[in-house]
């Protein structure tokens, strides 16, 4: 439930091009990783692997830095 219709516009800038970010990324992973067969190990995981579990911290650290954003202007009483 939000207190504030204008909730949005308080969102700083910062937030939604994490948010932008996050959805490129996320929703256009790099194809030619698939396409290509290579299997480079990075810390003895797979490169995609590696991949998703980068994207899944970045979303998940930008869910936290929006919740933090909110507490601070008072949206959700912690």
């Amino acid at each position: 439930m939000t207190r504030n219709a204008g909730a949005a516009s308080r969102t700083p800038a910062w937030l939604l091009a994490w948010f932008v970010f996050d959805a490129i990324v996320s929703l256009a992973p790099p194809i030619y990783w698939a396409m290509d067969g290579n299997t480079t190990p990075i810390l003895g995981l797979p490169a995609v692997v590696v991949y998703f579990l980068a994207v899944s911290t970045c979303t998940a650290a930008s869910v936290l830095a929006a919740y933090w954003v909110d507490v601070r202007n008072g949206e959700i009483d912690a």
